[in-house]
């Protein structure tokens, strides 16, 4: 019976450390949104790498008034 109770201790470790672990490696590829749209706000406005644009200007292919 103790042989039992370990194994399914270790299994309950080893399924912990495996989400544990996922969720890292998920939050470590992910991007989060504000980088996402802040680098697609460069790229609209051919400013790649340089300072961030506000993302709540409309385009400059509106034009001025």
């Amino acid at each position: 019976m103790g042989r039992f109770k370990n194994l399914i201790f270790g299994a309950v470790i080893g399924v912990l450390l495996g989400v544990v672990g996922a969720a890292a490696a998920l939050a470590a590829l992910n991007p989060s949104a504000s980088k996402v749209a802040t680098e697609k706000a460069n790229e609209a406005s051919g400013q790649s790498g340089k300072a961030a644009v506000d993302p709540l200007a409309p385009p400059d292919f509106y034009g001025t008034r």
